[in-house]
C-alpha cells in the first residue's frame, strides 16, 4: 500500500491512531496479531544435521569406502590420510553454510534496540521490536529509524539512506503528500525507512510498516526465497565422483574374473583388486581441488579480494556478464570539483578526490591563484554556505577524508586547493543564522556577520536559485539579470550537466540586522556555477578493456541519475552515444523478451530499485549467463545471493550485503574484481592440469593391470605390479605433483580467450581421448621394460616364473619406477595446455619442480634401501636400468610436443581460441 501520496491525516486515520499516539492496550493488541518488529529466520540452522549433511556427497562417500578398503588391506596410515582428508572437506562445506545462514541473521542488527515513540501523548523509550503499526516514532539527530514511517512533522529532517539505496548522498524529507505513483524507495521523500539514520534535525512520523513488511523486511524474505545454483566445479567434480564411482566396482568384478582365469587365487586377486581401487578412486582430488583455490584466494587476498566460498573464485572465471555499480566501485566515491563558471568565463579544476591538490586553467592556460580568488564571492559562498569538514591524514587514515555530505565537503576542498583556510573564513564570517537544504526549494541558506554588516548566501539547483535572483555579478560589478544572461546560464548549466557533472548556483546578498524568512527568498545577486564531479578510478579504464578483451559484457546498475552513469560509462570505456540507457520507471514497462533483447549487449540501468537489480540478473541467468554482480548497501542482499557471483563492497558495503556476498573487495575497486575472473581462470586451467594428470597414472596403472592379467591367462605370467606397487605410485606419483600444480602461474592469454561456456566438461572427450592415449602410453612404456627386464633376466616364454625370483621382483620395480617417472615427464608436459614447454621456464612454479625431484628421490630410496626393498618387494636399479627408464619415460614429452604442435597449427587455421 503506498502512504507517500496520501495525506498524513488521512494516514492517522487509516491506521486508527493520531499524533497523541496509541494506547498500551491497544499497542499489546497490535503487537500480538501483527508480531513484532523483527526478521525472522523460517528455517534455524540445525548444527548437527548440517555437519553429517556434508558426508552425503558421492565422492565423499567413495572416499569413505576407501577408508574401509585401505583398513582391510591393512594400511592404516593410508586410512588415516582419507579420513582427515573426509572431515577437512565437511568442516569446510559445514562452515561455508554457516555463514550463508548469518546473511539474514545480519538484518537483525539494523534494527535498533530502543526507540521513542508517543503513546497516550507521552513520549517514552520502548523496545523496538515492540513497535507496531500506528505508533508514533519521535526521530532526532543521532537516532537510527526503528520501522518504516510516514513524516507527519519534520523540522529539517535528514537522513543518510545510502545503507538501502547504495548512494552516499544525504535525503532531505518533507512532510508534505507526493502527487507521482509508483516512486521508488529512494524518491519517496516523506517516509522514512528502518535501519537509516537520522543526520540532521527531528520529525514525527507515524509506523506504516515493520518487520517483514518494512523496505529491509522484504529484501529479508527475497534473501531466503533465493535458491543458489552449484558452481560449474562443483558440478563437474560430482560428475567425475558418479563415474570413478561406477568404474571402481567395475574394474574390481573385471579384476577379479580376469584373475581368476588367470589362475590366481581368490583372497589374493581380491586384495589385489581392492588395492587397484583404493588407487583408481583419486583420493587425493576433493584436497588437491580445495588447496588449488586456496591458493587462488590467496593471491586474491593480496590484491583486495576476500574469498567467502572455495568455489566462488572459480566460478567467476565462467563470468560472462559483470553488472556493477557505479559510486564507489567505478569511482572513487570522492566528489571533486572539475568546472567553475563565473564572470562570464569557464575555469577547468585539476586533481582527484579529496586530496587538496589542483591549478586553476582557462582555456588550457594555468591561472594564477592569487587572480582567480581576488575579490571572489563565489567561493566564499561556497565556504560559508557548508557544514562540512576535511579531515587530515593520521596515523589511523593515512588519507584525506570528509566529515559531512560529500557534496559540501568537495567545495571545502576545492577552497584548499585555492589556498583558502576555511576555519579562518568561519570565524571571520561567523554565521548567525542557518535554513537547511530545502528538498522542495532545493536550495541551502546561511547568514554571515562581518563586522556589522549582514550576509546571506546561497547554495542549491541553479534553476531554482535563478528564479529568486534579480541581479548578477560581473568582474565584481553587479548587473541586471536579463533574459539574455539566463539563456546563457541555462546553456552553461546544460553543458556541464551532459558531462556528467552535479551543476550548483550560488548567490549572495547584503541583509539587514532584522531580517526574517520571508526577506531571505528573494532578491539575490547570481555569482556563480561550480560542476561537481565523482571521478572514476584510474585502474578502471584497463580493467574495461581486459573485460572487453575476455569476451565479458558490463552493465552498470545504479540508483544514480541516467546521465551522471553514462558520463562515468563513456569515461571509462564501458558505453558510447549508442549504448541504451534505461530508467528504472522504463524497465516497469518493459517485457521480459525485450529486456532480454537488450540484455545481449551492454547497457546502463540507472534510478534502479533492488527489485530491478534481481530481475536484471535473473533475466541474464535465463540466458545462460553467468553474472557478477557487485553491491554495498542492504538493498543489493538479493541481488548478490542470487547471481553467480556476488561481490560486496568492504570498505562502504554493510554487513548484509558482506553476509549474502560470495566475494568481499577490502579496496572496493572494480579492477579487482576484473584480477578475480582473471585468477578464476587460472585456477580452472590449473585443475583442469591436475585432474588430467591424477586420471593419466590411474589410466596406466589400470591398463598395466588389464594387459597383465590377460598375459597371465594367456601365457601364465604373474602380475606386473604388485598391490603394494599400485598404492606406492598412487602416494609417490598422485599427493605432490598434483598439490604443486595449484601454484601454477598460468598461461600468457588467460584474458584473450572467451569465458568458458558453462556445457565444458572437463572430462570432455578431447580430455578423455587425452587421458586415454597417455595412459596406454604409460602402459606400454612400463610394459615393454617388465618384459625386457624378464628376457635380460633369463626368462624365455613358456618359462615359469617364480614370484619370488629375483628377475621378477627386479621386473616389476621396473614397472613401477618407469610409470613413476612417465608421471613425473607428464608434470612437466602439464604446465602447458598449447604451447611447446621449450617455449617457457620450467622453473617458474618452484613447487612443481620441489615435487617432482621429491618424487624422484623417493624412487631412489626405496630401490636403493635394503630395508625398503624387503619391506616394498622391490629390487635395487642400476645405473643402466636408470637410463632406460629416464629414456623410456621421455618419449612421453615427445608425444605431447607433437599433439601440441598440431593442436597450435589447427586452432591458427581455424581461427580458434578456446
Amino acid at each position: 500500500m503506498a502512504y507517500y501520496n496520501k495525506d498524513s491525516a488521512e494516514i492517522l486515520k487509516e491506521l486508527s491512531t493520531s499524533t497523541f499516539g496509541l494506547t498500551d492496550a491497544e499497542a499489546k493488541i497490535r503487537l500480538k496479531k501483527h508480531g513484532t518488529n523483527e526478521f525472522k529466520v523460517k528455517k534455524n540452522f540445525n548444527l548437527l544435521k548440517n555437519f553429517i549433511g556434508q558426508f552425503a556427497d558421492v565422492l565423499i562417500i567413495i572416499l569413505i569406502i576407501a577408508i574401509l578398503i585401505s583398513l582391510i588391506l591393512g594400511q592404516k596410515s593410508d586410512a588415516i590420510v582419507l579420513f582427515s582428508i573426509v572431515v577437512i572437506n565437511a568442516i569446510i562445506g559445514f562452515v561455508q553454510e554457516y555463514k550463508a545462514s548469518k546473511s539474514i541473521n545480519a538484518l537483525n542488527s539494523l534494527i535498533t534496540p530502543m526507540a521513542k515513540v508517543i503513546r497516550e501523548g507521552r513520549t517514552i523509550e520502548i523496545e523496538a521490536k515492540t513497535i507496531v503499526v500506528g505508533d508514533i516514532l519521535f526521530l532526532e539527530e543521532g537516532c537510527k529509524v526503528a520501522a518504516d514511517a510516514r513524516i507527519v512533522t519534520q523540522n529539517e529532517l535528514c537522513t543518510d539512506e545510502s545503507i538501502l539505496t547504495g548512494e552516499s548522498f544525504l535525503c532531505l524529507k518533507t512532510h508534505a503528500t507526493l502527487l507521482k505513483t509508483d516512486v521508488l524507495p529512494a524518491d519517496q521523500k516523506n517516509i522514512v525507512f528502518m535501519g537509516t539514520n537520522v543526520v540532521h534535525g527531528n520529525a514525527v512520523a507515524v509506523v506504516i510498516a515493520t518487520g517483514e513488511n518494512s523496505e529491509f523486511g522484504k529484501i529479508a524474505k527475497s534473501i531466503e526465497e533465493i535458491i543458489q545454483d552449484i558452481s560449474p566445479l562443483q558440478k563437474e567434480i560430482n560428475s567425475i565422483g558418479k563415474i570413478t564411482a561406477k568404474a571402481t566396482v567395475i574394474i574390481g568384478i573385471i579384476v577379479i574374473i580376469l584373475g581368476i582365469l588367470s589362475g590366481h587365487g581368490f583372497l589374493l586377486i581380491f586384495i589385489f583388486a581392492l588395492s587397484l581401487a583404493v588407487a583408481v578412486v583419486p583420493e587425493g582430488l576433493p584436497t588437491t581441488l580445495s588447496i588449488a583455490l586456496a591458493v587462488g584466494i590467496q593471491r586474491m587476498a593480496r590484491k583486495g579480494a576476500i574469498i567467502r566460498k572455495l568455489s566462488s573464485i572459480e566460478t567467476l572465471g565462467a563470468t560472462t556478464v559483470i553488472c556493477t555499480d557505479k559510486t564507489g566501485t567505478l569511482t572513487k566515491n570522492q566528489m571533486t570539483a572539475r568546472r567553475i563558471w563565473k564572470n562570464n568565463s569557464l575555469f577547468e579544476i585539476s586533481g582527484i578526490g579529496y586530496e587538496p591538490i589542483g591549478e586553476v586553467s582557462k582555456n588550457g592556460k594555468i591561472t594564477s591563484k592569487k587572480d582567480f580568488i581576488k575579490n571572489d564571492i563565489l567561493i566564499k559562498a561556497a565556504v560559508l554556505c557548508n557544514n562540512s569538514k576535511l579531515n587530515l591524514p593520521s596515523e589511523k587514515n593515512q588519507d584525506y577524508s570528509i566529515l559531512g555530505d560529500p557534496t559540501e565537503g568537495a567545495l571545502i576542498v576545492l577552497a584548499k586547493k585555492l589556498g583558502i583556510n576555511p576555519d579562518e573564513f568561519n570565524s571571520v564570517y561567523s554565521r548567525v543564522y542557518e535554513l537547511p537544504f530545502d528538498s522542495d526549494k532545493k536550495r541551502m541558506i546561511t547568514v554571515n556577520k562581518l563586522n556589522k554588516d549582514f550576509f546571506a548566501f546561497q547554495k542549491g539547483a541553479p534553476s531554482e536559485l535563478i528564479n529568486i535572483c534579480t541581479k548578477i555579478m560581473i568582474n565584481g560589478k553587479i548587473q541586471k539579470l536579463t533574459k539574455k544572461k539566463i539563456g546563457e546560464l541555462n546553456h552553461e548549466m546544460k553543458s556541464m550537466a551532459s558531462s556528467g557533472l552535479r551543476v550548483l548556483g550560488f548567490s549572495y546578498k547584503k541583509v539587514d540586522a532584522k531580517f526574517n524568512k520571508k526577506s531571505l527568498d528573494k532578491d539575490y545577486v547570481f555569482i556563480g556555477l561550480i560542476g561537481l564531479f565523482d571521478p572514476p578510478r584510474l585502474e578502471v579504464k584497463d580493467a574495461v578493456k581486459q573485460c572487453k578483451s575476455a569476451g565479458i559484457r558490463i552493465n552498470i546498475v545504479t540508483g544514480d541519475f541516467g546521465e551522471t552513469a553514462r558520463s562515468i560509462a563513456k569515461e571509462v570505456g564501458i558505453a558510447d552515444d549508442n549504448t541504451p540507457l534505461i530508467l528504472g520507471d522504463e524497465l516497469d514497462r518493459m517485457e521480459n523478451t525485450e529486456l532480454q533483447k537488450l540484455l545481449k549487449y551492454e547497457c546502463i540501468f540507472a534510478r534502479a530499485s533492488p527489485q530491478h537489480k534481481l530481475r536484471i540478473i535473473t533475466q541474464l541467468q535465463i540466458m545462460g549467463e553467468v553474472v557478477a554482480v557487485s553491491g554495498d548497501g542492504v538493498n543489493d542482499a538479493p541481488a548478490l545471493k542470487k547471481a553467480n557471483i556476488g561481490i560486496a563492497m568492504g570498505f562502504s558495503g554493510t554487513d548484509v550485503a558482506r553476509e549474502s556476498s560470495d566475494m568481499v573487495l577490502s579496496n572496493d575497486s572494480f579492477e579487482t574484481i576484473v584480477s578475480a575472473v582473471k585468477e578464476g581462470r587460472k585456477i580452472y586451467d590449473n585443475i583442469e592440469r591436475l585432474v588430467t594428470y591424477i586420471y593419466c597414472g590411474n589410466t596406466a596403472g589400470l591398463f598395466t593391470v588389464f594387459i597383465g592379467l590377460i598375459l597371465g591367462i594367456i601365457i601364465g605370467l604373474p602380475l606386473p605390479l604388485l598391490a603394494i606397487h599400485i598404492l606406492l605410485i598412487d602416494f609417490c606419483v598422485e599427493v605432490f605433483p598434483s598439490i604443486a600444480f595449484s601454484f601454477e602461474k598460468g598461461e600468457e592469454g588467460v584474458m584473450s580467450r572467451r569465458p568458458r561456456n558453462t556445457s565444458y566438461r572437463i572430462m570432455n572427450s578431447r580430455a578423455i581421448a587425452k587421458i586415454l592415449s597417455l595412459g596406454i602410453i604409460i602402459g606400454i612404456g612400463a610394459l615393454f621394460l617388465y618384459f625386457k627386464t624378464l628376457i635380460d633376466g633369463g626368462w624365455g616364454f613358456g618359462d615359469t616364473l617364480n614370484t619370488n625370483s629375483l628377475v621378477y621382483i627386479k621386473a616389476t620395480t621396473m614397472t613401477f619406477v618407469t610409470i613413476m617417472m612417465f608421471q613425473m615427464a607428464n608434470a612437466l608436459n602439464s604446465k602447458t595446455k598449447r604451447e611447446s614447454i621449450f617455449s617457457i621456464n620450467l622453473f617458474t612454479n618452484k613447487f612443481l619442480i620441489l615435487a617432482i625431484i621429491s618424487s624422484i628421490t623417493l624412487a631412489l630410496i626405496i630401490t636403493t634401501t635394503p630395508f625398503f626393498n624387503s619391506l616394498l618387494h622391490l629390487a635395487p636399479l642400476t645405473f643402466a636400468d636408470w637410463a632406460w627408464i629416464l629414456g623410456v619415460s621421455s618419449t612421453i614429452i615427445l608425444f605431447e610436443e607433437t599433439r601440441k604442435f598440431v593442436l597450435r597449427r589447427t586452432e591458427r587455421n581455424h581461427g580458434i581460441n578456446v
